[in-house]
């Protein structure tokens, strides 16, 4: 069940009336501290330079209209309306900076606005990369009066029963943090100079000693976190609900299941090769499979020319993937010369080949590089190309040796007359109640002594 707690943490509140005596803000900061959460008071925007320090906020309240102090009069006086140019602009701003904050920070956002709810709700919803179609929206706006009398944390609780990436993502952070000082704080007990032991270790094995260190700190991190105690069963009506839509449902099960699988060029990081590089080129699927350790320039090296192991693959047809699935298993077949993977990209499904291994320097592929497939798949895919490389040959079956299926016996005989007879003796001798229970049970031979 999704616990108001999981948003417990810095709140940060950008409101032009923050500092305002009586003010309306005032009293829901107050309820956000009475809750042991500290709260960063902000009177304007924060500049673009210090947005990525925000990374470890749990929830952000934003006044939409930032200008209201401005339009302040003297008491008695009629109020200012705010200048079409000033409301464009106040609302450019607060767009560019929930699109710079989501580049840096998963957290949900509480707009409050004087305004109808439904307007804001528009125009933040012209902007794709802050509101996904169908889907709840990790912006909330509200009024701050309906906020401050439900509670912000139960409200908060209320959105994320619909939203279980969320619960997911708070859950994982905690046990994250907590790894994390685990692990820098065991490490520091046995020695401040840990990572220059490692370091040194690394070099003097002729392996990057970045890529390995990080590696290290990664599998650490994972052992200490496992197990996770994540409760998804309280989400069981949002998944219905998803699942009404078939087709809807089946355009969400691809794009997850591609997020498992496979990593896009865009979210990659320089130029650097790697184990599960996908290229594409004429139509064709290409896949790195060298170990990491061979796909990083040692010294001396330049890093286009190291050589990348490629496997060509090539696209499976929706009528092929059905003909090849198992319903028991939940798998497709496999010949012994290829590997499939489902769903890799764009909801494509590739075989890669195993006949034909080609050797080139990676330098003239990155520029047709689509992604990175990823572990277990990866794995798989090597384990079993490691396997193809092992086999060993065996003799063809002969045709002839093959059992011979003997034909199938007739489901009702024609009675055997030498059978017969003896049955109709003993049923001539037998006493009349017993002929008239062997008429009732044998209507075949009853029909053969009415005839006689």
């Amino acid at each position: 069940m999704p616990e108001p707690s999981l948003f417990h943490g810095i709140a940060v509140v950008i409101d032009d009336e923050i500092e305002v005596a009586g003010s309306g803000i005032l009293e829901l900061k107050t309820q956000i501290e009475a809750a042991g959460c500290h709260v960063v008071p902000m009177s304007k925007l924060p500049e673009s330079a210090s947005i990525a320090n925000l990374r470890e906020v749990a929830f952000f309240v934003l006044d939409w209209n930032l200008y209201g102090q401005s339009l302040k009069v003297a008491e008695g006086e009629a109020p200012v309306a705010a200048p079409a140019g000033l409301k464009k602009e106040n609302t450019r701003q607060a767009i560019e900076f929930l699109k710079k904050l989501k580049g840096v920070c998963v957290a949900p956002v509480f707009v409050f606005t004087n305004e109808d709810v439904a307007d804001v709700e528009e125009q933040i919803k012209k902007h794709p990369e802050l509101h996904t179609a169908g889907d709840p929206s990790h912006i909330l706006v509200k009024s701050k009066g309906d906020v401050k009398n439900a509670g912000i944390f139960e409200v908060l609780s209320t959105w994320m029963k619909q939203a279980p990436s969320v619960y997911v993502l708070k859950k994982w952070e905690r046990a994250y943090a907590s790894a994390k000082n685990e692990l820098f704080n065991d490490f520091y007990a046995k020695s401040v100079h840990w990572p220059l032991v490692l370091w040194n270790t690394y070099k003097e094995d002729h392996v990057p000693p970045s890529a390995e260190l990080g590696s290290l700190i990664g599998r650490n991190l994972q052992s200490r976190m496992i197990p996770f105690d994540f409760d998804l069963d309280s989400f069981d009506s949002a998944l219905k609900a998803l699942e009404k839509d078939e087709s809807k449902n089946r355009a969400a099960v691809i794009k997850v299941l591609e997020g498992e699988r496979f990593l896009p060029k865009n979210r990659l990081h320089g130029d650097v090769l790697a184990p599960g590089d996908v290229f594409k080129k004429s139509g064709s699927y290409y896949v790195n499979i060298r170990p990491e350790c061979d796909c990083i320039a040692h010294a001396g090296e330049v890093q286009t020319e190291i050589k990348a192991y490629l496997l060509k693959g090539s696209k499976i047809t929706d009528t092929k993937i059905v003909d090849r699935f198992s319903k028991k298993y939940g798998t497709i077949s496999e010949l012994d010369t290829e590997s499939v993977v489902f769903g890799m990209s764009g909801a494509t499904t590739v075989s890669f080949q195993f006949g034909e291994l080609l050797v080139e320097a990676s330098g003239g592929w990155m520029e047709h590089r689509i992604g990175r497939l990823l572990s277990p798949y990866l794995t798989r895919l090597q384990q079993r190309y490691s396997a193809y490389l092992q086999r060993p040959g065996l003799s063809r079956i002969p045709k002839a040796a093959l059992p011979v299926i003997p034909a199938l016996i007739p489901a009702t005989p024609a009675p055997d007359p030498a059978v017969s007879a003896p049955v109709l003796a003993n049923i001539h001798r037998a006493p009349k109640a017993a002929r008239k229970a062997t008429k009732k049970s044998s209507p075949a031979v009853s029909k053969r002594k009415s005839t006689s």
